[in-house]
């Protein structure tokens, strides 16, 4: 199974609907054993992630410590899609 996580800068507002917007594209794909999570920057170190999808502006705090799947575009789905499909193809058998 692999964990995503949506990770927003603050509150659970933009990272809830950045986690509706991965569990569509994931069904869309047509991808199982998958599990989608969510929350704020100051509670991604408790959480225990595969992957992480955040906006541009916050992929530089996480470094090299973890995969990052970055957004210039919160909303765009088609983005996401071509980034999810990338991280897929490399991470899947």
């Amino acid at each position: 199974m692999i964990k995503i996580l949506a990770v927003c800068g603050n509150g659970l507002g933009s990272s809830l609907m950045l986690k509706i917007n991965v569990t569509a594209v994931i069904k869309d794909l047509g991808i199982s054993d998958v599990e989608v999570g969510h929350c704020d920057l100051t509670s991604v170190a408790s959480e225990k992630a595969d992957v992480v999808v955040v906006t541009k502006d916050l992929a530089p705090n996480f470094g090299d410590s973890q995969p990052v799947i970055s957004l210039a575009n919160v909303m765009s789905k088609a983005e996401l899609k071509e980034k999810l499909q990338d991280y897929f193809a490399l991470n899947r058998n």
